[in-house]
């Protein structure tokens, strides 16, 4: 499959990464080298699921240049109320996005992506919905995927009453926001469900079966793989729940009713190789699948729009492979 690389400070050869990334990635690594193979297995989850969660997020700002509108909401949902922000440029008939932050199923909010959804209402010409869905280990899977599904089931029944097209809609997310993202598409097939025009997803968590044990980056081996594994841990109540494909979609084994695919990736994230390996398998399912890797740059790194000029280029990206959706 071919793969778009985007320059790095080797050009298209890789190997390096930015200095600001390389910078952002040190105290990272030496955190986890404090972390031993047992650690996270001893520690109290409860306490561990509290540190990652004031960790999350990264210090961003508003890119949009243009006036988009922002109104809080509530929408109706399995387990109760769930809360959206509902970004919107100006126009008519347009375009719904939805939007499910990551934070690995047990952190992040839609606080966390303002910034990153309003540049994507903004330069995608999108009214974006911003999903704060339920977190783990409070409500376990498959809570905060069903409030996802539910959020799009409502934006496809009410998106004309804010100017938006219910024909339209795309869904998109980073890392466990990914995951959801295409689960969601599955679910739809399923339950005869909304249709789904694109699916945007940013580098996400596809495979938690164990069967992708990549290493990539100077912050990630098997440290990094250990902390993926505790998150999982804590979204299911039984490791084998990781076998199902509303868990692990890479495992689905049937592909073909996914929607045209965005697929983001990062030189130094430690999913990048079952992204990829994802992207092909829908490309081989003869879904229409783009895939852009980003050299000299790591996972989460859309969470810096304003701050790091990449992820402003990866939100041009983005609104260009939207256009005219």
């Amino acid at each position: 499959m071919k793969i778009e690389i985007r320059h790095g400070p080797r050009g298209l050869e890789g190997g390096e990464p930015f200095p600001e990334v390389r910078e952002a990635m040190q105290p990272v690594s030496r955190m986890r080298r404090l972390i031993g193979p047992g650690f996270l297995r001893l520690f109290p989850k409860s306490m561990a699921v509290r540190g990652m969660r004031k960790t999350f997020g990264a210090r961003n700002k508003d890119i949009a240049k243009s006036p988009v509108g922002t109104e809080h909401a509530e929408v109706p949902g399995p387990y109760g109320p769930i809360p959206v922000r509902i970004y919107r440029p100006e126009g008519e008939n347009l375009p719904v996005l939805l939007y499910y932050h990551g934070g690995g199923w047990v952190a992040g909010s839609a606080a966390a992506v303002e910034n990153v959804c309003r540049a994507l209402a903004d330069r995608a010409r999108h009214i974006v919905i911003n999903v704060d869905y339920r977190l783990a280990p409070e409500y376990k899977f498959p809570a905060g995927l069903e409030d996802c599904y539910a959020v799009l089931g409502w934006a496809s029944q009410h998106a004309g009453e804010w100017g938006g097209d219910p024909e339209r809609l795309v869904v998109a997310g980073d890392s466990a926001g990914g995951n959801f993202a295409t689960v969601c598409c599955l679910l739809a097939h399923e339950r005869g469900g909304p249709s789904i025009s694109h699916q945007v997803l940013i580098y996400p968590g596809v495979d938690m079966s164990g069967r992708h044990l990549e290493d990539r980056g100077i912050d990630l081996g098997e440290r990094g793989r250990l902390l993926s594994r505790f998150m999982a841990s804590v979204y299911v109540d039984r490791p084998e729940m990781l076998l199902d494909p509303r868990c692990s979609p890479w495992l689905a084994p049937d592909l073909s009713f996914m929607p045209p695919t965005l697929m983001i990736t990062a030189e130094y994230c430690f999913l990048r190789d079952q992204d990829e390996a994802y992207a092909e398998r829908l490309e081989a399912a003869g879904v229409a699948t783009r895939v852009i890797r980003y050299n000299g740059l790591n996972h989460a790194f859309v969470d810096k729009v304003g701050v790091w000029p990449y992820a402003e280029g990866c939100i041009d990206d983005i609104a260009e492979a939207l256009a005219g959706t």
